[in-house]
């Protein structure tokens, strides 16, 4: 296995953060196994750095996710 701290990936960017595009998916197929793993590491590294999510109710999260869904088209 790999060693993902070798594997720089610093240049690998999704355009979206839920539902892949047909970009994102090309460019996820196009890495290799390790460049996969390391992107792994690294957002998963990165969410829990963020540290804890702020507390708020099912309605509120969907109408903020809903209000960024719509200033994103």
């Amino acid at each position: 296995m790999s060693d993902t701290k070798q594997t720089d990936v610093s240049k690998v960017r999704f355009s979206s953060k839920v539902f892949p595009s047909a970009a994102d998916m090309a460019l996820w197929e196009s890495l290799s196994d390790a460049e996969k793993r390391a992107v792994v590491k690294r957002d998963e590294e990165a969410g829990y750095q963020s540290g804890l999510a702020k507390p708020e109710s099912l309605e509120a999260r969907l109408a903020r996710v809903r209000a960024d869904m719509a200033h994103a088209l």
